[in-house]
């Protein structure tokens, strides 16, 4: 019987797990279904339909021996989800040396225009971080004229010499270029590596 919660956390490990092939209806649930049987744990689902695809993702969190059981069982995912199915356990994050132990984050919304992710991540990167997770997600803003806006949130790590002043003005000019707002700032975000 799957564990009803997990609080042993020092005895976990993780695994990312992806399903990819035709959509169908049940496609997410196969693959809970699939992690519960093994006592594992959901962190993190992604999913999203491409025409008749799908992408399913999953970052799964259970005891090392239910892991190595969900590896040697995912041929049955693949067979029940018709699915190419991958399945990656992970070791314990690791701060890479010169980073500081803290996550910090911020979010935007901004018009959407090409390249805008290109210009993000190179300015994270001209700063020196480390993206450690990142979402963004496109919406069309009803109304009288339609408006396509863009949000993104970053979770990095920083460098031990950061300039937090000069990465702020230039993420303040970035947004205002593109028409946004800053819905968060850059700070410390609460959590481990594995949960943002």
């Amino acid at each position: 019987m799957p564990n009803q919660a997990i609080t042993k956390t020092d005895e976990m490990q993780h695994a990312a797990m992806w399903l990819i092939g035709p959509d169908m209806p049940g496609l997410l649930r196969l693959g809970a279904r699939f992690v519960a049987e093994h006592n594992g744990n959901i962190d993190k689902d992604i999913a999203d339909k491409f025409g008749e695809k799908a992408v399913v993702f999953m970052s799964v969190t259970a005891e090392p021996p239910d892991i190595s059981q969900m590896g040697k069982d995912i041929d049955r995912l693949k067979k029940a989800s018709r699915c190419g199915v991958v399945f990656q356990p992970m070791r314990e994050p690791t701060v890479p040396g010169g980073f500081k132990e803290d996550l910090y984050g911020f979010d935007i919304v901004t018009d959407d225009a090409v390249g805008i992710i290109a210009e993000l991540t190179g300015l994270v990167a001209d700063f020196g971080m480390m993206v450690v997770g990142h979402t963004g997600e496109r919406r069309v803003i009803p109304g009288p004229v339609p408006k396509v806006q863009g949000g993104q949130k970053y979770v990095v790590m920083l460098p031990f010499e950061f300039d937090h002043i000069g990465f702020t003005n230039a993420l303040t000019a970035l947004v205002k270029k593109h028409n946004g707002i800053m819905k968060t700032p850059l700070r410390t975000v609460p959590g481990l590596l594995w949960w943002w």
